[in-house]
């Protein structure tokens, strides 16, 4: 496919995306039922709360210090076709009282790993206990290489993250269907995203098994699911170009499927006030861990607080 196929595709999908959300966020803007009748959501109404507490998300890449966690904020708003649910946009193109059909649009999630301010590492709710950290190399702990004579070369050491010319690795905006299922037993979400922002052209597919609870104060939901990623995303975050590596060389690597397990429990203190935990596992794949730039092969966040409703 040439650059300007690939141009094209990328500016229709943007166009469409939206052109959809926007009318959808027109139609939002009436009432959907009463909202005095009980278990009512109230169409047009902002939801808005802000946790307040200690949490880490670890991180992965090599050199790196895990992301500390203090605030958590929650976005969250319902129109009749329109929806926004933290870094989530959506529109509602069909629905029944077991199914939905959304168009959805959100940021891609692997570049929080390289940007400590990225929005994802604040609205934690969708998304990932310590990474073993690596010290500085000493020349007495280097493999030493025997030549079979007299001369003993000691083997360099690779080169840290902070002395590599590295690549920005952006955002890209990711684009498609989402499908959810509800049921007595289990509620089923897919969806399937490319990316509508010319970043890396990547391509992603998810799947989870959700589960809620609710018991007096007491709330706990409960998911666990797989991401496909396509080569194109894996080797944007993750690849090693040839600037960019040290003596292990370049990296590329294919698709691949990440899992992702989380539980989020709340206990609503008063009125205004709740407390809360929040834990997601993410297992990285081979693909992903073999990279030069990772040093460990999985993801922990776990956030403990306070969590205030506006």
């Amino acid at each position: 496919m040439t650059l300007f196929q690939n141009m094209f595709r990328q500016n229709f999908r943007l166009r469409t995306l939206i052109a959809v959300l926007a009318s959808a966020l027109v139609a939002g803007s009436a009432l959907a039922c009463d909202p005095a009748t009980e278990d009512c959501v109230e169409i047009g109404k902002w939801q808005l709360s802000l946790g307040i507490g200690a949490g880490v998300r670890t991180n992965p890449v090599e050199n790196t210090p895990d992301i500390p966690l203090f605030l958590a904020p929650e976005v969250s708003y319902n129109g009749e076709r329109f929806f926004i649910d933290n870094l989530d946009f959506g529109a509602i193109l069909w629905e029944n009282s077991s199914q939905q059909l959304n168009l959805l649009a959100t940021p891609s999630y692997d570049q929080v790993y390289f940007h400590r301010w990225s929005p994802s590492n604040f609205f934690i709710s969708a998304n990932n206990f310590a990474t073993a950290t690596k010290e500085g190399d000493k020349e007495e702990d280097l493999p030493v290489i025997n030549t079979g004579d007299n001369t003993e070369l000691v083997a360099p050491g690779f080169r840290d993250m902070q002395e590599r010319d590295l690549r920005d690795r952006h955002t890209a905006g990711m684009g498609g269907l989402e499908y959810f299922l509800y049921t007595p037993l289990v509620d089923l979400q897919l969806a399937y995203l490319s990316d509508f922002t010319a970043v890396h052209y990547g391509e992603e597919a998810r799947i989870s098994l959700g589960k809620y609870w609710a018991s007096g104060r007491h709330q706990v939901s409960t998911s666990l699911g797989a991401i496909w990623q396509s080569s194109e995303i894996i080797n944007y975050y993750y690849g090693v170009t040839s600037s960019e590596a040290d003596e292990r060389g370049p990296y590329a690597t294919d698709a691949a499927w990440t899992p992702v397990v989380s539980v989020d429990w709340n206990y609503q203190l008063t009125e205004r006030w709740d407390l809360r935990f929040l834990a997601n596992y993410r297992q990285l794949p081979d693909e992903i861990a073999a990279s030069p730039l990772i040093n460990d092969n999985k993801v922990i966040t776990v956030f403990i607080g306070g969590v205030y409703h506006f």
